[in-house]
């Protein structure tokens, strides 16, 4: 089941690009709303950041294993 859901996932996370090409956004208010599937991109850099951010942040905060002897 967890598999399913995983691959669920992934298939979807990968049609929303394309298919934000096909929008048309009526009102935009800001330069990069007029750019297909900008929130789309910026939400997959974003997570990508986030999850090299904390690999990098537990490599520091991570204790010895003698540290309370």
């Amino acid at each position: 089941m967890k598999k399913i859901l995983k691959r669920l996932f992934l298939l979807l996370a990968v049609v929303c690009i394309p298919v934000g090409f096909f929008i048309q956004h009526d009102h935009v208010v800001f330069f990069w709303h007029k750019i297909p599937s900008i929130e789309a991109i910026f939400g997959v850099i974003g997570a990508l950041l986030l999850i090299v951010a904390a690999a990098i942040l537990t490599s520091f905060a991570q204790k010895k294993e003698d540290f309370y002897d």
